[in-house]
This record gives structure tokens, C-alpha cells and sequence, in this order.
């Protein structure tokens, strides 16, 4: 009987942490694409735009559009949940750090004068 409840519970887990890694591969696919921002406290140029997400090499890489422009984003990095990346606008590095539950983001942008409350939904 001990027997086999050692090897139930070695069965059960190998079972969790290869669900564990196959969420966790799957979790940039689950970001890539074009997310909807909503910043309303920031500058009115800078209150809502697109946040475009794609994968090149296994690496997440993203691009904000607003109106007309596109800034890149730098140091995109996915850990669970948590989304962060950094960008320049007009001089200022601003660090994004957001948190992902499904087709929503939400968290903050900060910068050298504080922080910004960001909100977001993924587009379909």
C-alpha cells in the first residue's frame, strides 16, 4: 500500500510539472498580438494607444502605437503573470510593468516624476 501511494505520488508530480512547463511555453503566444491601452492620468497624446506584441526567436519584442508613431519597446520579458518592458519617449526611459489575466493587463508605467496606473484589453 505505501508502495503505492509513493509511486501515485510521484506519478502526480511528473504530471503537475509538466503542466507547469507547458503553460509556461505557452505563455508568450497567450501575449502576441495587439492589446488596447488606456493610460488616463498620462499626457493626452500618450492616454491610449496600442501595444503590439510579437515573438521573433523564442523572444518576445513589442512595439507601442500611438496615432501615427510607433516606439519600440525594450527589454520585453514575461515571468508568469507579470509582463514588463521599457521604452523612450521624448528622453524619458519609462519601465511598464503589468500584470496579464487573460484578455486583460493592468499595473504601472514609471518614470523619473512617478507612476501612471495602465489598463488594457487584447484585441480579437
Amino acid at each position: 500500500m505505501k508502495n503505492s501511494v509513493v509511486k501515485y505520488g510521484i506519478v502526480m508530480g511528473l504530471f503537475l510539472a509538466i503542466s507547469a512547463g507547458v503553460a509556461m511555453a505557452s505563455a508568450p503566444k497567450d501575449v502576441v498580438g495587439t492589446w488596447s491601452y488606456e493610460a488616463p492620468s498620462a499626457p493626452y497624446e500618450y492616454s491610449s494607444g496600442k501595444l503590439i506584441f510579437t515573438e521573433k526567436d523564442g523572444k518576445l519584442e513589442g512595439v507601442i502605437k500611438i496615432g501615427e508613431y510607433d516606439i519600440d519597446m525594450r527589454n520585453v520579458k514575461l515571468d508568469g503573470e507579470t509582463l514588463a518592458f521599457g521604452t523612450y519617449v521624448e528622453g524619458e526611459y519609462i519601465s511598464v510593468k503589468v500584470t496579464i489575466k487573460k484578455d486583460t493587463l493592468s499595473g504601472t508605467a514609471s518614470y523619473s516624476e512617478g507612476s501612471i496606473e495602465v489598463t488594457g484589453k487584447k484585441e480579437k
